[in-house]
């Protein structure tokens, strides 16, 4: 009798799409992928217990939540890398797919069971940590990198920097994805959108009010759209921010948003803006391509894999050239419609459907082996 049962994945990740504090990029990346891989796997995600709610099926996706809901999330965050090796252990699985995450990036998983364990790089948290709190994060951060045999990476930049701590590992670079390209809206609204994470340092949501401040100067019919969710004394922080430039009237604190509103947000800005001090990728930088939104961004390693075209890129926190972007792209149509519709076509090409294959046949050659 032939044996239909599946092989079982589990994906660990500090975030999941229901954590109330985060809810990023990477957990929307891993939600995506867990829907399409189950078609062939059991896939069960495992992520922080944010509330009372251990165990829940999202999509058809399980998944399972450990730790206490009760610490602050940057301590919840420490607390699952450290937990996590103990978790996997009393799990039976084939392959386990670990998200690497803040403070240390691994959670050396491959020491810990001698089943094949891919890491990958949503993130590497160790250049962000130090720079915050001014520790040597790298140094556990390269140790721990050394030991995977298997890796995913998203970008060619993180490739690189994988290969200079560990060359040996069977590196594998698939983009994050989109779950649908969308046909460009082409009667944009007056309101310049930022959406991700309220974390004013690394997000540089301090330099997106001074920029929006010299920007409505000469835009005064514009609002900026600040979309996400983020920590309390973060979320605090922005809007002193914002009571401090006297933008309280013209600076929008959506909260976070997703479905329909998400989708309307996305369509009708004027533009896109991402000021980010720090980023390993930037899921929403490819959101707005498929979306048919212009992008302007600093110029950073963690946005390298934009095409030139694809967005006006600044030298890195120079507010005042940024502002003088936003003010082209609002005002120049036939600069951003041409750099929306050469995003729109580029992003079809990242599609969670397409890039699942990619995923399938890399876990169906470790396991293979």
């Amino acid at each position: 009798m032939q044996n239909n049962k599946k092989q079982i994945i589990y994906i660990s990740t500090y975030d999941d799409i229901k954590n109330p504090y985060y809810g990023g990029g990477g957990a929307i990346a891993i939600h995506e992928l867990a829907k399409r891989l189950s078609k062939n796997f059991d896939i069960r995600v495992l992520s922080w217990r944010y509330s009372r709610k251990k165990k829940e099926i999202i999509d058809t996706v399980c998944y399972e939540r450990f730790g206490f809901s009760f610490l602050s999330p940057k301590i919840a965050m420490f607390a699952y890398q450290i937990f996590l090796p103990f978790v996997m252990i009393s799990k039976e699985f084939d392959v386990w797919i670990e998200s690497f995450c803040p403070p240390f990036t691994t959670a050396f998983l491959p020491l810990f069971t001698k089943k094949p364990v891919i890491g990958v790089v949503h993130m590497f948290a160790a250049e962000d940590m130090e720079r915050k709190y001014k520790l040597p994060f790298h140094v556990i951060q390269n140790i721990g990198i050394k030991k995977y045999k298997n890796i995913i990476v998203t970008s060619e930049a993180s490739q690189k920097n994988v290969k200079k701590i560990n060359h040996f590992s069977n590196i594998k670079l698939i983009s994050n994805g989109i779950t649908k390209v969308y046909k460009p809206t082409r009667k944009k609204q007056k309101y310049v959108l930022f959406l991700g994470r309220i974390e004013v340092d690394q997000k540089g949501i301090d330099l997106l009010i001074d920029v929006f401040k010299q920007f409505h100067l000469n835009h005064q019919d514009y609002k900026l759209i600040i979309a996400g969710s983020g920590e309390q004394s973060e979320i605090d922080k922005a809007k002193k921010l914002i009571v401090g430039a006297k933008l309280s009237q013209n600076i929008i604190l959506k909260g976070k948003v997703s479905g329909k509103t998400k989708d309307t947000l996305l369509k009708n800005a004027a533009c896109i803006v991402i000021t980010s001090r720090f980023e390993t990728y930037s899921l929403v930088a490819l959101e707005a391509m498929a979306y048919g939104a212009p992008i302007v961004c600093f110029s950073i390693e963690g946005l390298s894999w934009i095409p030139k075209d694809l967005a006006l890129k600044i030298p890195a926190f120079d507010i005042h050239k940024l502002t003088k972007a936003l003010s082209t792209v609002v005002s120049d149509k036939k600069f951003s419609h041409n750099m929306i519709r050469e995003g729109n076509v580029y992003a079809k090409s990242y599609t969670w459907d397409l890039l699942v294959k990619q995923y399938d046949a890399y876990i169906s050659e470790i396991l293979n082996k």
